[in-house]
């Protein structure tokens, strides 16, 4: 489940912040997706798994971080007890979806 914490227009033109909280449960479906810019995260709850293309898993934990690069296919899947939660920030151009599902 994602709950939109906040979206502001950046200094640089045509560039904004998106952040949300991601909530991840134990059958959390796994998508796979992409964003037009980067994704700076940090696991708040749980151990979370994610699979970058052409990368070998990363397992981050509560208090770690991640960063995705723009464009890179991923996915995220519940790895650990109970729920699990991040704090997703997105730095994309305006005016392009944040979240592109791959199929």
């Amino acid at each position: 489940m994602r709950t939109d914490v906040q979206a502001h227009d950046l200094s640089v033109p045509g560039w904004q912040m998106i952040q949300n909280r991601v909530d991840v449960g134990a059958d959390a479906p796994v998508v796979r997706h992409k964003h037009p810019g980067e994704e700076v995260i940090c696991v708040l709850k749980g151990t979370l798994e994610y699979h970058l293309d052409g990368q070998e898993p990363i397992t981050v934990s509560a208090g770690e971080g991640l960063m995705v690069p723009a464009e890179t296919v991923h996915s995220v899947r519940n790895t650990g007890d109970g729920n699990g939660a991040e704090l997703a920030t997105y730095v994309v151009e305006k005016g392009k979806p944040f979240l592109v599902i791959v199929g």
